[in-house]
């Protein structure tokens, strides 16, 4: 498989980030790059179900990994293992925090992101319904094309 360039190559350590950064969000990150390497994947799927995600919420994170592995998708998860975060999986915990606190977040379908947005709005869900606090942060110019408003219906 050809290796992809990075969309948003910032990358920082996790002790840069400090308190800024909890341990559930450091286990969710681990537990995503887990599920994208087979050896690996039933670890991740343990530690999802740890943060208190049911089944339903262990597929929905593993039916997103394929969509992140797109050429058209604009966060790439870094190995697992790597001790660097980078900003676009910054720019997933955000969005995961955003979209869940949308009264229905549905994404427009006539758009090539939108088996993306559907899928994190389903993961979305999945980690609003755990006791996991994510943090409020900024987002780069790719997480606000993930959360671009053309991209999703508006509420009636």
């Amino acid at each position: 498989m050809a290796s992809r360039s990075p969309v948003f190559p910032t990358r920082v350590s996790y002790r840069a980030f400090g308190r800024q950064f909890s341990r559930g969000e450091q286990v969710l990150l681990a537990a995503l790059r887990q599920l994208g390497d087979p050896a690996q994947q039933a670890e991740g799927l343990r530690q999802l179900a740890a943060l208190g995600l049911d089944a339903e919420g262990c597929d929905a994170f593993r039916e997103l990994l394929p969509l992140l592995a797109t050429p058209h998708a604009p966060i790439e998860l870094l190995p697992a293992g790597s001790p660097f975060i980078s900003a676009s999986e910054l720019d997933l915990l955000v969005c995961l925090l955003r979209i869940a606190q949308w009264r229905h977040a549905r994404p427009r379908e006539d758009d090539v992101l939108a088996p993306l947005r559907r899928q994190l709005a389903c993961c979305a869900a999945a980690v609003h319904a755990t006791p996991l606090i994510l943090r409020q942060r900024s987002l780069s110019p790719v997480g606000l094309r993930l959360l671009d408003p053309a991209g999703w219906l508006r509420q009636r």
